[in-house]
């Protein structure tokens, strides 16, 4: 099959890691790909962009088109003129989408080509269903030939509010670097570098610590959790530039200096960060819903403690492979301290979360499961 998919923002954000997975294993299995895609702007300086991920995975790329995230006049009138024939012109069987911008204009241009038009598909990268507005509902229901998601619950969910003929939906396998994130392998231990002590307790969370993170949450169970368990110690990853409302200010407000730690964004020993957690959290996932970060702490083998929000259900199995609990500070602090006084119980949901892991997140596993999505939606 030849596929084109169309990733309207240049930003190296939660979304593009996925598309990029999925591309190469499309391409690993003998399929045409070609993926289009802004330029960075010229008063934008920044370590990574999509343009440089596609090349550094070794994908074809192209940058002719505007894709303009903001569906500006002139953008989407270059688009418009130029898109569909560039469609036409190298015969692609689907058009992919990822994001509202490039699934309007790719609406757009792959309508404009009429009869013999390839299908247009849409991943729907999103930590919560769409809004059922008409735009939407007709998107959706009418416009789009098939539609993506990575759960079960994200499609039962589209069915429900917008209608949609369950077969035109299905499900995405969420995919891990098994190899890399696994429990069995030598690291180097970062305690004394992150200042922990030699024993004691480790909750660590990696994430943007933007306000809709709901920090407060956490930092309210935390000092539930240092008051009957001072040794207990908090390592946080990551960076925003909301970080002195969002982690510094309730920090100081709540006297927590001692037990939480800042480890920065960690690259080059990420894997060896997440081998110092003795239970992984996260309570809000990012834009893309995937949840990432909690994905790569169950291949590790960590258990994981996670909110009720969005798509963290469906992928930590409560009791089984972590905990999830509501958005509020009492009920996590809760499932902290289970598995902080139950070390060998917190061992075992570890391990199943490996196995699940291994069960789940196999990359083989994406490139099949595309390949039979695309083919039954060609076939109707």
């Amino acid at each position: 099959m030849k596929i084109l998919h169309l990733y309207s923002d240049w930003r190296w954000t939660g979304p593009a890691e996925p598309v990029l997975q999925a591309c190469l294993s499309l391409q690993q299995r003998g399929h045409e790909i070609l993926i289009a895609c802004p330029r960075r702007p010229d008063d934008k300086i920044v370590d990574e962009t999509v343009e440089g991920k596609i090349a550094e995975y070794g994908l074809p790329c192209t940058t002719q088109f505007r894709l303009s995230r903001y569906l500006g006049p002139a953008d989407t009138w270059h688009d418009w003129r130029a898109l569909p024939g560039f469609i036409r012109s190298r015969e692609f069987d689907i058009v992919h989408t990822h994001l509202s911008h490039d699934h309007g204009i790719g609406t757009l241009c792959t309508r404009k080509l009429g009869a013999g038009r390839p299908l247009l598909v849409r991943t729907l990268h999103r930590r919560s269903v769409l809004g059922g507005s008409l735009i939407n509902k007709v998107l959706l229901n009418r416009l789009t030939d098939g539609m993506l998601v990575y759960t079960d619950g994200f499609r039962q969910g589209y069915i429900d509010r917008f209608a949609i003929p369950p077969e035109k939906i299905r499900v995405l396998p969420m995919v891990i670097d098994l190899q890399r994130f696994r429990p069995d392998c030598e690291r180097r231990d970062l305690r004394p570098e992150l200042g922990l002590p030699a024993a004691g307790p480790v909750i660590g969370l990696v994430t943007r610590f933007q306000k809709y993170r709901r920090m407060e949450v956490f930092f309210d169970a935390v000092a539930a959790v240092t008051a009957e368990v001072p040794e207990a110690r908090f390592v946080l990853l990551g960076n925003s530039s909301q970080m002195p409302s969002t982690v510094w200010e309730p920090i100081k407000a709540r006297g927590l200096e001692s037990q939480v730690i800042f480890g920065g964004y960690r690259m080059d020993d990420y894997v060896d960060t997440l081998a110092v957690f003795d239970i992984f959290t996260l309570l809000m996932p990012g834009f893309d819903g995937t949840a990432r970060a909690v994905r790569e702490a169950m291949a590790m083998g960590i258990a994981c403690v996670v909110s009720d929000y969005g798509m963290l259900p469906d992928i930590i199995r409560d009791g089984e492979t972590g905990r999830v609990t509501p958005l509020e500070a009492e009920p996590l602090a809760a499932a902290w301290l289970e598995l902080i006084r139950n070390p060998e119980r917190r061992r075992e949901m570890g391990a199943a979360a490996r196995a699940d892991a291994v069960e789940r997140f196999d990359f083989a596993r994406m490139a099949e499961s595309l390949e039979q999505s695309y083919e039954a939606w060609l076939g109707k």
